[in-house]
């Protein structure tokens, strides 16, 4: 059965009642087409306007459009289906479940409310498993830093978190240790950048011995580990952090509002 279209004349509400010089026409596409899919312009399961119904519409290049489209599909919104089109196929994040250490405002509050502690900052040459984790080459240089996270209120470290950060991020070094905002924050200030997605993956592991030794803990004892990529608005991998939280010392707690 062929995907429903949208009704005639919906990709008229894409045009912008300002185009922006400071952002890539594509990206504003792309955040165009996000916010029709969110008012359900564009339902789930139907079909976006052709690659030439939104050149003609907003008279931009087929270049433009397909890198838009490509945002979207990097973002797990759209999808192509053969001789059906551009197929939406999930709402954007702000129309799902919220959760609420999971969601990036409840991030940035998480920081606001611990500090780091640096060990080191500097750069460094991914090896083959760090190259294929950040899907990057193996010998590639990244930005690289180890700290310790510690309560503001009596300095109690609650886990050791280390940073990958894209070697775009040129000079980001000498920032991060003046800065008390959350890094993603940090980035969206200095480097012009949007962090539109996270991904977030958590699993108990043992404390190994480098580990245990910075935290002061047994090693082997139980902690969490807890992976973030933050991803900017084209899908491009900007930081990722990996954090280890000694077992007795942090708690995950989340909260999912419909």
């Amino acid at each position: 059965m062929p995907s429903p279209k949208a009704p005639p004349g919906n990709n008229r509400q894409l045009k912008s009642s300002v185009v922006r010089t400071d952002i890539p026409r594509y990206i504003q596409i792309a955040d165009e087409l996000k916010k029709a899919i969110t008012l359900g312009i564009y339902p789930i399961n139907s079909q976006l306007p052709t690659e030439y119904e939104l050149c003609e519409t907003l008279n931009v290049s087929r270049f433009t459009v397909r890198e838009a489209i490509r945002i979207l599909s990097t973002q797990g919104l759209v999808h192509r289906r053969p001789r059906s089109g551009t197929i939406v196929s999930a709402l954007p994040d702000e129309t799902r479940y919220t959760q609420g250490v999971n969601s990036i405002r409840d991030l940035f509050q998480y920081a606001q409310n611990t500090v780091f502690d640096y060990s080191y900052i500097g750069k460094i040459k991914l090896s083959k498993e760090n190259a294929i984790t950040l899907a990057s080459n193996t010998g590639q240089e990244w930005i690289y830093a180890i700290a310790q996270r510690k309560e503001k209120e009596g300095k109690k470290s609650i886990g050791i978190t280390r940073l990958f950060l894209n070697p775009q991020l040129t000079g980001i070094e000498k920032l991060l240790r003046k800065s008390k905002d959350a890094i993603y924050v940090l980035i969206e200030k200095e480097f012009k950048l949007k962090i539109d997605r996270v991904e977030q993956e958590i699993e108990a592991v043992g404390l190994d011995t480098d580990d245990a030794a910075m935290l002061e803990a047994q090693v082997n004892s139980p902690a969490l580990r807890i992976t973030r990529k933050y991803f900017d608005q084209t899908g491009r991998l900007i930081e990722y952090a990996n954090n280890i939280h000694p077992a007795d010392r942090f708690t995950y707690k989340m909260l999912l509002n419909r």
